[in-house]
C-alpha cells in the first residue's frame, strides 16, 4: 500500500495506540481527542484533514462484569459512536475504512472454530448481548454503505486481544488484564491468587500488535463487506494461561479456583481461514506477549 494519510480514532487505548505505532512506520497517521459523538466536529476534522482511511477503534469496551452491570451504557455509547464515525466518513469521501467488530457478535453456540458466515445464525452471549448488537449494527451499517453507495467499509473481528496499554481496572477489565491485576495484588498481598471458575474454558488470544499487522494485510489485501476473523487459530484454557503468568511473575503462593464464579463459556476459538489465505501470520507467541505485558503493567505500578 502506497502512503496514506491513516486517522485512527481511539489511539489511547490496546488497539488504537498499537495500530498508531505500527502505521507510522509507513503512513501518515492523524488522531484526535474530542468527542467522536459530536457529528458536527468530527466531520469538520475530516474536511480538514481529508485522511483516505480511517480505522476507527473508538468504542466502549469491558469485561464480563462491566457489560453486566452496564448494558445500556455499552449499547448507547458504541452505537453513537461508530454511527458517527461511519456516516461522516461516508460523507466526507474517505476511501476506506476498518470497523473493529468483536468476536461476541458470532452465536454463543456457533461450530468450532468459530466461521464468519455463522454472523446472525444464533443466540448470544447473553452477558455481552448489549455490546454485541452495537457491533453487529455497526457492521450492518459499514455494509449497507458499500452495498448502496460503494463505500470500502470493511468489519473486522478481533479474537480476545492483549497487550500494552489495556485496561487494567478489574470492574472493566478482559481476561489477561484482570488476570494480571489480580496476581500482582496477591504478591503485594500475600494473598492467595483468586481466579474465577475452574480453569477449564478455553479461549483465542491476540496480542494487540499483531493485530495491527493483520489490519494493514486487511487494508491491503480484503476486499468484501463481510466481516473477516483476526486471530491466531491457536487456543489456550485458562488454566494455562494462569500457569503462564504464575511462571512469568514467579508467583511463589496459592492459586485458588473459586467455582462459585462463573467458568464462561467452554471454548471459544475461531477460524482464521481468511486471514491466512491473504499471508497473515501471527508474530508473538502468547509466552512472549504475556511477558511483555506482564512487565509494562508492573513497571507502571512501580513509579
Amino acid at each position: 500500500m502506497s502512503r496514506k494519510k491513516i486517522y485512527v480514532t481511539g489511539a489511547s487505548g490496546l488497539l488504537g495506540s498499537a495500530c498508531v505505532r505500527h502505521f507510522i512506520l509507513k503512513h501518515e497517521i492523524i488522531t484526535s481527542n474530542f468527542d467522536l459523538m459530536d457529528e458536527e466536529r468530527l466531520g469538520y476534522f475530516l474536511r480538514e484533514h481529508k485522511p483516505d482511511a480511517i480505522i476507527n477503534c473508538a468504542a466502549k469496551v469491558g469485561g464480563v462484569r462491566a457489560n453486566r452491570d452496564d448494558p445500556v451504557g455499552f449499547l448507547e455509547a458504541n452505537l453513537r459512536i461508530q454511527t458517527s464515525v461511519i456516516t461522516q466518513a461516508a460523507r466526507h469521501n474517505v476511501q476506506k475504512l476498518i470497523f473493529i467488530g468483536t468476536s461476541c457478535m458470532f452465536p454463543r453456540d456457533a461450530e468450532l472454530p468459530v466461521h464468519e458466515s455463522t454472523l446472525l445464525t444464533g443466540k448470544l452471549e447473553d452477558s455481552v448481548e448489549a455490546y454485541a448488537i452495537a457491533k453487529i449494527a455497526g457492521w450492518r451499517l459499514c455494509k449497507a454503505y458499500w452495498e448502496q453507495y460503494g463505500k470500502k467499509f470493511i468489519t473486522v473481528c478481533p479474537s480476545n486481544l492483549y497487550g500494552p496499554f489495556d485496561h487494567y481496572e478489574l470492574d472493566r477489565a478482559h481476561v489477561i488484564p484482570a488476570l494480571i491485576h489480580k496476581l500482582w495484588m496477591a504478591m503485594k498481598t500475600g494473598d492467595a491468587f483468586v481466579v474465577w471458575g475452574d480453569g477449564s474454558a478455553v479461549r483465542e488470544f491476540l496480542h494487540a500488535e499483531d493485530c495491527a499487522s493483520a489490519i494493514e494485510t486487511v487494508l491491503e489485501k480484503y476486499d468484501s463487506p463481510e466481516p473477516i476473523n483476526l486471530g491466531t487459530g491457536e487456543s489456550t484454557s485458562i488454566r494455562e494461561l494462569v500457569a503462564f503468568l504464575v511462571e512469568i511473575a514467579d508467583f511463589r503462593g496459592d492459586v485458588v479456583w473459586d467455582t462459585r464464579e462463573p467458568t464462561g463459556i467452554p471454548r471459544k476459538t475461531f477460524s482464521a481461514e481468511k486471514l491466512k489465505a491473504l499471508g497473515w501470520e501471527p508474530s508473538i507467541p502468547l509466552r512472549v506477549g504475556l511477558e511483555k505485558t506482564w512487565e509494562e503493567f508492573t513497571c507502571k505500578q512501580s513509579r
